[in-house]
This record gives structure tokens, sequence and C-alpha cells, in this order.
């Protein structure tokens, strides 16, 4: 039988630091996270006072909101401006550039059927939806 090895003291506190280390990464991440949903939310809000459908998004590129939308399909009669485009389309302004390789979009609703194809051609990476954040994977040839 092959013993197991026991860490000594000054292993076992490096590897307790290591843990507590990655735990500090990880919660300010997920704080960061937090903050994008409560922003989609605030956007999802704005849409609603605005008359509009209740769905909010924005996109996150290298921990920053690049663009910012809400559903404006009511106010302006646009069946096309659904949060989700709206957010693309103002990120894809504020960079400059229709690839958003890398990018992040943290929205309050799954994405429709129009979204996910506009999702995939800019290339977003990952999306997170609602109050929990929840990611969705991407499908079937890399991209979201």
């Amino acid at each position: 039988m092959a013993s197991v090895s026991h860490l000594t003291r000054r292993q076992g506190l490096a590897a307790t630091a290591g843990l507590f280390g990655l735990f500090a990464v990880a919660h300010r991440a997920h704080a960061q996270s937090d903050a994008f949903v409560a922003e989609a939310a605030r956007q999802r809000d704005a849409a609603i006072a605005a008359g509009d459908q209740p769905y909010g998004a924005v996109v996150v590129l290298d921990g920053r909101i690049i663009g910012k939308g809400r559903s404006r399909v009511i106010s302006d009669r646009n069946p096309d401006a659904h949060a989700e485009r709206v957010a693309l389309f103002d990120a894809q302004r504020q960079i400059g550039r229709e690839d958003l390789s890398g990018a992040v979009i943290f929205a309050t609703s799954p994405p429709c059927a129009i979204c996910q194809r506009a999702l995939a051609r800019a290339r977003i990476s990952s999306m997170r939806v609602g109050p929990e954040g929840r990611e969705y994977g991407a499908p079937s040839g890399g991209v979201l």
C-alpha cells in the first residue's frame, strides 16, 4: 500500500494561505459580477419607467462596462431593439469594432433566438443572466 504523506505545519499554512488568496480573488470577482447584474437591473428598471418591456443588459470587457442597453422595442417602435442588442451596439460603438471577443454580457433574462444570433456574431464569450448571475455557456461553435 502507498503511504499517505502529511503536510508539515509550514506547508499546511502555505496551502491555507493560498486557498484564502483564491477565495479573495473569487470574492472580488463575485462582488464585481453582482455590480454588473445590478446595472443590468437598473437598465431594466429604466425600460419599465419608459413604458417599455422589462429587460436590461450590460456588456463587460476587461472588468468594465463598455455597453448598456434597455428594451426600446415600444419606445422606438423597433421590434429589434431588444436590451441585449442595444447593449451590443453601444459596446461596438464604444470600442470601435464589431468583434467583442472576450466580453461577457449580463442580462435580466435569457436571450431570445434573435439575440442569441447577435451575441454569437459579436463573439460574446459568455452570458450571465438574472439576479443570481447564472452563467450560460457557449453553444457548439465556441461562442455565445
